[in-house]
């Protein structure tokens, strides 16, 4: 049976463009590399933005100072951690990324890709799926639907149709790939997937030199698997058993609990399944009669919860002198 965790989620998505003076502060106690510079690229926020966001992707999450300047050399301002300020008639070509600092290293770029601002247009991703309010198990299929649109000044928002999506499965690193899917006509996308995380199901847009990524969100929550097996169902007092068998995903810790009055006693050492979810958990029981049991996975990002959730299995034991 399930422990129930009600998680509350804050998306926070955070977008503050500043255009930032050259500090002092050096990266020097930071494992800060020189990043890998994809792309420089400007949007509006919103539709009523009165200025163009800038950021320098990817970000290198660590303190840095950079130099874009115009492409006729009329003009330079300064970007702070990657992100700047542009005016809104912006037109791509017209600024170019011209130096970049992170530490004691500076690099200048030649006014070419992937260093020439491009000016993106908005898109989003609507979901309209409707919401789950409660976890489904790991690996559960689930229905994604929504739309995708694209604004510009001179049309707003339009439906993009034809367009290619991916739908998140898992948490990006357990191997569980996107499912690649396309939109209709109507700029909508419909198809069920496997999940295999928390928050999975979400519909996700790479951008390219026209518009700017997008991703939609996904409520699901999804919690673990749990099967049990006992080399004895009826020990007797003192009688070393084994609890064995699989949870999902692999690689998570699980622990034996035993019911005492209306609360859960944990009897055992805390194990790490293996990596394709197997189990060994060596109990022996103290006292006679028919006991409850159960067999915790504790699930993924235990502090968080923001992964696979926790999941337990629970079975009896008839326990004799």
């Amino acid at each position: 049976m399930n422990r129930p965790f009600r998680l509350v989620t804050l998306l926070a998505v955070a977008a503050a463009s500043v255009v930032v003076q050259v500090g002092t502060a050096a990266a020097d106690d930071w494992d800060c590399p020189f990043p890998a510079i994809d792309s420089v690229y400007a949007y509006p926020q919103t539709p009523a933005a009165t200025l163009l966001s800038g950021r320098v992707d990817p970000s290198p999450g660590c303190p840095s100072h950079a130099v874009i300047g115009r492409i006729d050399g009329s003009e330079q301002i300064a970007v702070g951690d990657g992100f700047f300020e542009l005016p809104l008639d912006t037109r791509s070509g017209d600024w170019y990324l011209s130096a970049y600092t992170m530490g004691d290293e500076t690099r200048t770029f030649e006014p070419v890709a992937p260093y020439v601002v491009k000016v993106l247009n908005l898109t989003r991703i609507t979901s309209t799926a409707p919401p789950m309010p409660e976890p489904i198990p790991y690996g559960s299929i689930v229905h994604v639907s929504g739309v995708f649109e694209g604004w510009t000044a001179a049309t707003g928002w339009q439906p993009m149709g034809g367009r290619g999506l991916s739908i998140v499965t898992g948490n990006g690193v357990d191997g569980h790939q996107p499912v690649p899917t396309m939109t209709d006509s109507s700029g909508a996308y419909s198809l069920s997937v496997r999940v295999y995380n928390s928050f999975a199901g979400g519909a996700y847009f790479p951008g390219d030199d026209t518009w700017l990524h997008a991703g939609s969100f996904s409520d699901v929550q999804v919690h673990g698997l749990v099967s049990v097996d006992v080399t004895d169902w009826t020990p007797a007092v003192g009688q070393r058993i084994l609890v064995t068998g699989k949870v999902a995903p692999g690689a998570v810790p699980v622990w034996l609990e035993r019911q005492v009055g209306t609360e859960w006693v944990k009897v055992s050492a805390t194990v790490t399944a293996t990596g394709r979810g197997h189990y060994s958990l060596a109990y022996r029981p103290t006292t006679r009669g028919l006991q409850h049991y159960r067999v915790w996975n504790d699930g993924t990002e235990p502090i968080s919860r923001m992964g696979v959730q926790p999941y337990s299995k629970e079975f009896k034991l008839a326990v004799h002198r």
